[in-house]
């Protein structure tokens, strides 16, 4: 397994991974799978924002990681400087803290601020796994949900 920044030339695996991660549940993936290539370029373009990692196997993307560069009250408290998907298929095997892992390692320079919906324990114990600190737990009005927050420290 690799962790490579999104390029074009994974558009045919990034369809695959969006069909099946929008079918599994994962709404907000709805217009990529319309557009994928527009998707994938508009990532690609907004990589000074947000970079954007792939963790990918046999040319098949496996997990998508992003990390977003700056910080506002929107980031710290509702979705956090980290944000990463697992392809369902490939669900429990680790892919989730490899890529975490790997951002804590080669991406994070300070400490930053990782969220999950109260009620996603996989997430949580990827986290946690990470050196996830505990910070709180708030009510996300956008989320419609309660939303763990956690200092993320660099490695």
């Amino acid at each position: 397994m690799e962790i490579s920044p999104a390029k074009l030339e994974h558009i045919k695996s990034y369809e695959s991974f969006l069909v099946e991660c929008y079918q599994s549940g994962l709404i907000k993936y709805k217009d990529a799978t319309s557009e994928p290539k527009q998707f994938l370029e508009n990532i690609i373009l907004n990589q000074g924002d947000t970079s954007t990692y792939f963790c990918i196997e046999q040319d098949e993307i496996l997990g998508a990681i992003r990390y977003r560069h700056h910080t506002n009250e929107y980031i710290e408290n509702v979705i956090g400087h980290v944000g990463y998907e697992t392809k369902p298929t490939a669900r429990g095997k680790g892919i989730a803290r490899l890529m975490l892992s790997w951002l804590q390692k080669n991406i994070i320079g300070s400490n930053a601020v990782i969220t999950c919906e109260a009620d996603n324990i996989a997430s949580e114990k990827v986290i946690k796994s990470c050196g996830g600190e505990y910070l709180n737990k708030i009510y996300s009005k956008e989320k419609q949900n309660e939303v763990k927050r956690y200092r993320l420290p660099s490695t």
